[in-house]
Order: C-alpha cells, then sequence, then structure tokens
C-alpha cells in the first residue's frame, strides 16, 4: 500500500518546510511537538508527547527535523517506519559516535579524541598535534553552543557539567563547504552542488553555489557522502560539514535530516531538499537536480532586514519563520537566485556584510 500519511517529529522551522514540502507532494502531514513552540499551524495536525500514540497512529512514514529526540520516542517511531533510521540517528546525533563512524569508513576528520572528565582533559590535549583544540558537547550544542577553544593554559574554560566532550586538533581553515545528499529505499543517490558556507560564530550565516571548489574534491566529498550514506543504508537527505585545510577536506560534522546550508534550494532547484527528504521518506525515487546559473542564502537573525534587495535579473525570495525575536536566533533566509552565478554570489556578499558586518 503506498504511504501518504507523513508524520514529523518536531515543530521548528525544519519541521514547517518539510511540511509545506509534503503538502505539495500531495502528502497529509502530523506534527509531535516535542519541546519547542509551533511554527507548523495550517500545515498538518499537532501532538504532544502524552499524544504519541494517537500520532503514531496518524503515519505511514515518520521522520525528524533533528537528531537530538528523546529515544522512547524514536523506538517508537521506528516501529511504524522512521527514517532516517534509528540506528542513523542514534550514531550520528552524537559527536564520539559520529567520529568513530567516519574513521571506520576511513573518511577524514580532525584528530579528536574523546574526554570523559576534567581530569582527562589536559591529557587528551597533549595527545593531538596542536596546542590549541577545540571541543564540543557530545550531544547538542549547535550554532556554536557547547563549544570552547583551548589550550593547555586555558582547561578551566570548560565547566564540569559538560563532560563528556571532543576534543579536536585546531585546524587551519582555507574554507568551509557543505553538501546535500539524497537516499531512496532502493539506495540510489543524488548529490546536490557543494555549497560554500560563510559562518560567523560557529553560525551560518550565508552560502554560496556554485560553491568554486575544485571538481576533484568536490566528486571526493560525493563520494565520502556515498560511503557513509550506503554503510548506513540511511534514507533521505544528509548534510555534510567540510573543512578544507591544507588543501584537502576533512569533515567537520554530519547532520542527519534537511539542513541550513541546503536552504539555497527552495526556489533555485524543482527538487528543493525538502520535496527531496520527502519524497524519499515516503517511498519515491530519489529526484535529479540541476542548477542553472548561482544561488546564494542570507540568514536572517535578530530583526534586521536588508535596506533594499537587488535589483533584476537577480530574484529575490524571503522566507520567514514566525518565529519570536531572540538575540542570535534564526528568524528566515533570503534566497537570491540569477542567471549569472558571480552576480548572485556579489549581491549576497553585500547582503551577508549589510546585515552581519563579515
Amino acid at each position: 500500500m503506498a504511504k501518504r500519511r507523513l508524520g514529523i517529529i518536531g515543530c521548528g522551522q525544519l519541521s514547517q518546510m518539510l511540511g509545506e514540502a509534503a503538502n505539495r507532494l500531495g502528502y497529509t502531514v502530523s506534527y509531535l511537538c516535542v519541546d519547542e513552540t509551533p511554527v507548523v499551524s495550517g500545515l498538518g495536525s499537532i501532538f504532544y508527547p502524552e499524544q504519541l500514540d494517537a500520532f503514531l497512529n496518524q503515519c505511514d512514514a515518520i521522520t525528524v527535523e533533528r537528531e537530538s529526540l528523546p529515544d522512547e520516542i524514536l523506538r517508537s517511531a521506528a516501529k511504524i517506519g522512521l527514517a532516517p533510521g534509528y540506528e542513523a540517528l542514534v550514531v550520528l546525533r552524537e559527536r564520539d559516535t559520529q567520529k568513530s563512524m567516519l574513521d571506520r569508513l576511513n573518511i577524514p576528520t580532525s584528530p579528536w579524541s574523546l574526554v570523559s572528565s576534567p581530569d582527562q582533559l589536559r591529557e587528551a590535549l597533549e595527545s593531538l598535534p596542536t596546542a590549541y583544540a577545540r571541543c564540543k558537547r557530545t550531544l547538542g550544542g549547535y550554532d556554536g553552543g557547547g563549544q570552547w577553544r583551548i589550550d593547555s593554559n586555558s582547561l578551566d574554560l570548560i565547566p564540569n557539567d559538560a563532560f563528556p566532550i571532543i576534543a579536536e586538533a585546531e585546524v587551519e581553515i582555507e574554507c568551509e563547504y557543505a553538501i546535500i545528499l539524497g537516499r531512496d529505499v532502493s539506495g540510489k543517490t543524488a548529490c546536490y552542488p557543494m555549497t560554500e558556507t560563510v559562518m560567523r560564530d560557529g553560525i551560518l550565516i550565508g552560502s554560496y553555489v556554485p560553491s568554486g571548489i575544485e571538481p576533484s574534491l568536490a566528486e571526493q566529498a560525493a563520494e565520502y557522502a556515498n560511503r557513509l550514506v550506503n554503510a548506513m543504508d540511511y534514507i533521505g537527505v544528509l548534510a555534510i560539514e567540510f573543512f578544507l585545510t591544507d588543501g584537502q577536506l576533512i569533515v567537520n560534522e554530519i547532520a542527519p535530516r534537511v539542513h541550513n546550508t541546503g536552504h539555497w534550494t527552495i526556489g533555485a532547484l524543482g527538487a528543493d531538499q525538502f520535496t527531496q527528504h520527502v519524497g524519499c521518506v515516503m517511498g519515491e525515487s530519489v529526484r535529479e537536480s540541476q542548477l542553472e546559473g548561482g544561488a546564494s542564502m542570507i540568514n536572517l537573525l535578530d530583526n534586521r532586514l536588508p535596506a533594499k534587495m537587488p535589483d533584476e535579473p537577480v530574484r529575490s525570495l524571503i522566507q520567514t519563520y514566525g518565529k519570536g525575536v531572540r538575540k542570535g536566533r534564526k528568524l528566515g533566509h533570503i534566497t537570491l537566485i540569477g542567471p549569472d552565478a558571480a552576480e548572485v554570489k556579489a549581491k549576497a556578499a553585500q547582503l551577508i556584510t549589510e546585515l552581519h558586518g563579515v
């Protein structure tokens, strides 16, 4: 029997965009609101944890907007049909198990170690090949939170309640990139063009496509992504963030879901990342897509908007999430699309400087 009813765990902006894609594809949507303020009104029925059984009864397949979710909810969803699968979510949500998986698959990362207590921190730092380390909580801590830059003289910057953490050798970053890949139930995959990402204080503030990366490195990134999803029998969309260091790509982090680095695909491609993910979760074949021209994305933080949008032939698409203003919070994004990739990138860079000072 064909799947027609999609369940989404989470009610934030990623769930909002997943629901919009599902509605366009003709699927009905039910949401399980875990601990966030819902911004998905009008897109489907909303349930809460005490209504878990009722939510499950409305679903033929279930997906998530984030990986850090209560284990009992994920296990219950897996009995219906969870994509990505339970094992993939559990392995990739924790930074130490994520890094261990990459090591097993011979996918390069910065040298790292797991640190379970403050007493182990100095020894871990001495084992790394660099004086400085980037330390991160094993779970959560995105957009620059739950992360510290330390050396042997600043170990006390990390609070005792942060452990366990991973300590990574600090590398010199020449550029940052991301790749989005979709994989369907038959194992077929499709990669989107690589994205150059612009970061500020650990927060993504913009992206450029095409990325300008060397073709051989783009092929390598796609090979790494395929190696990972095939090893995990992964279903749906996955994002990988890369550092370019010393001319080589290393993996920074993996997101087993749709991701901010792929927001530019909305309006720029027929099969955007949300359409791709919903289709794969519901049993459809993965969609191929090809970008003509260029696209860029600029995140909207706080309550700042541009004084003026670019003129034609660059098109501007603005999407807001219906969220309250909070310092550093992502409230929406702007996508620029046009036939001349260099012009689109230049216009996006101007907006990033205006809004974010970068």
